[in-house]
């Protein structure tokens, strides 16, 4: 592999990072690892509908970090509108690389990658350990695992009750053809209780029509009978292309409720992963997708149940207007060893012209005889029922049908667990929305 994707240029990441030999070495293990993989194959369900070809870095890409290490550009306005606390939340800020201030939130630990390295080396190599995913999904991630250079671990002590939610805001100015890595890494100890809102933010750089990729990864570990609340929220400028890999590990007694909110880049292929490894683990995903201009949104989702009694509960929903184009790929797997498991998976689509696509592919693995496990899938306009019950009550039809599509986002915003940045995301959702009237019979053929 030629230009900078060689192991000089992880030695010069690790140097400049100042990171342990431990963590050095295993950026190296990781691009060797990347280079003996194959691309994603057409023939995999879940990757045929994506071009993988357009978030491989090779393709006239140059790594980001010298770009992340200088200060973040930005009007005085622009800063303070995604600076400023909403409302009494612990609010750390980070741009391109660096603290705006230094994070400090009584009894949590927030440190970069470098700095935890050197402390807890086997709980780290634990959280990024990538063997239980797929080949192709080791493709990616294993690009993060080598080019970090973004990262931030949260970690909260056993039995602990932070007071107030953790809003950690992100904010990357991404040049033109550039690759950014961020990565980030969240343990829960023991009996403790945390909320945490996750917030990226792609700065739009003027670069036209050039794009720029961001290979993101995040890893939640949660420790028995922790109970976690966590949401993120992803703002990518118009010219970004993301791969996410999302994975949230649950110990025994571990609860879990997430929320995914994807409203930027023009193309979006994230893996959200909740692993139930211990029993009596119980997790509630939601997500939702706000389609617009020419967005391709690939949503891959696995519920992987490996112990007994373990339950999870996912919604996902997209609302898409103008040409953009969703597609869910939603696996449910359990064990042989997770009996009296409970799983159910749902993905509501909403089409707001008659331009914008979904496609919905809901997947079953199941290897336990004792479970109970269920699905749905929905693709469509606006339910003319709830326009005509609405409109007949005197209120005017295009008020209703926005209150239609308003309340078929609600129940997954009002998963944000701080009142005033949902009320924000509603402003902001309402403000972008527009829509045409569908018949039921002029929507595109196989939807």
């Amino acid at each position: 592999m030629d230009g900078w994707l060689n192991d000089q240029t992880l030695a010069s990441l690790a140097k400049q990072s100042g990171e342990p030999a431990w963590m050095a070495d295993r950026r190296t293990r990781a691009l060797a690892k990347h280079q003996s993989l194959p691309w994603p194959h057409s023939s995999d369900d879940i990757w045929r509908r994506t071009d993988v070809s357009l978030l491989d870095p090779s393709r006239g890409f140059t790594l980001g970090a010298q770009d992340l290490l200088q200060s973040l550009r930005m009007e005085d306005a622009q800063l303070a509108a995604w600076t400023q606390p909403l409302g009494g939340e612990h609010l750390i800020v980070r741009a391109n690389g660096s603290w705006l201030s230094e994070p400090a939130i009584p009894g949590v630990m927030v440190q970069e990658l470098a700095q935890a390295a050197s402390k807890r080396q086997d709980a780290l190599a634990t959280a990024l350990d990538t063997d239980s995913l797929s080949p192709a999904e080791q493709k990616l991630a294993t690009l993060n695992d080598a080019f970090h250079h973004d990262d931030v671990v949260i970690d909260v002590p056993a039995n602990t009750s932070v007071d107030r939610p953790i809003r950690f805001v992100r904010m990357v100015a991404a040049g033109a053809n550039s690759a950014v890595f961020p990565s980030t890494v969240i343990t829960v100890g023991a009996g403790s209780e945390v909320t945490l809102i996750d917030e990226y933010i792609g700065v739009g750089t003027g670069s036209g029509a050039a794009p720029h990729l961001v290979n993101s990864r995040i890893e939640l570990v949660i420790e028995p009978d922790a109970r976690v609340h966590y949401v993120r929220l992803q703002r990518w400028d118009s010219q970004a292309r993301e791969f996410l890999l999302q994975r949230a590990t649950l110990s025994r007694g571990a609860t879990l409720t997430m929320a995914n909110l994807n409203l930027g880049a023009s193309l979006s292929k994230a893996h959200i992963i909740t692993r139930l490894s211990g029993e009596h683990a119980s997790s509630r995903i939601y997500g939702f997708v706000f389609g617009h201009a020419q967005q391709h949104v690939d949503q891959h989702t696995l519920q992987d149940h490996l112990a007994p009694h373990t339950t999870s509960d996912l919604q996902f929903r997209a609302a898409l207007q103008d040409q953009s184009r969703m597609v869910y790929t939603g696996l449910i797997r359990i064990a042989a060893a997770a009996q009296q498991t409970n799983a159910y998976q749902s993905n509501h689509n909403l089409l707001l012209s008659r331009q914008a696509q979904a496609e919905a592919i809901p997947m079953l693995e199941i290897l336990a005889d004792d479970v109970q496990c269920k699905h749905g899938v929905s693709v469509g306009p606006i339910d003319e029922e709830q326009v005509f019950y609405l409109t007949s009550r005197a209120i005017p039809r295009l008020m209703a049908e926005r209150l239609v599509v308003m309340g078929f986002i609600e129940p997954i915003v009002e998963q944000v667990p701080f009142e005033p940045l949902q009320e924000k995301l509603r402003a902001e959702l309402e403000g972008e929305l527009h829509y045409e009237t569908i018949e039921p019979a002029a929507l595109p053929a196989g939807v």
